[in-house]
């Protein structure tokens, strides 16, 4: 697979929590960054489509007049 080289700034106390896991988990950083942004990623998209899907069914949604309901509740 080929790779792309991303430079990111974190703040300390987050780079040194990375690198006691990596340390941990006997797992290079990358590997465990690369993790990390696909789980991030994948569930990002998940909330997106839900809220496409949400959008479009809120857009479906049939009114009818309150005497309709009215009529049908009461014929139950």
């Amino acid at each position: 697979m080929e790779t792309k080289m991303l430079d990111a700034h974190i703040p300390l106390p987050l780079a040194e929590r990375l690198d006691a896991l990596a340390i941990d988990l006997a797992q290079p950083r990358d590997e465990i960054v690369t993790e990390a942004i696909t789980a991030w990623i994948d569930q990002e998209e998940r909330r997106r489509i839900t809220a496409l899907r949400t959008i479009a069914a809120a857009n479906t949604i049939v009114l009818i007049e309150h005497h309709r309901a009215i009529d049908w509740a009461d014929s139950l």
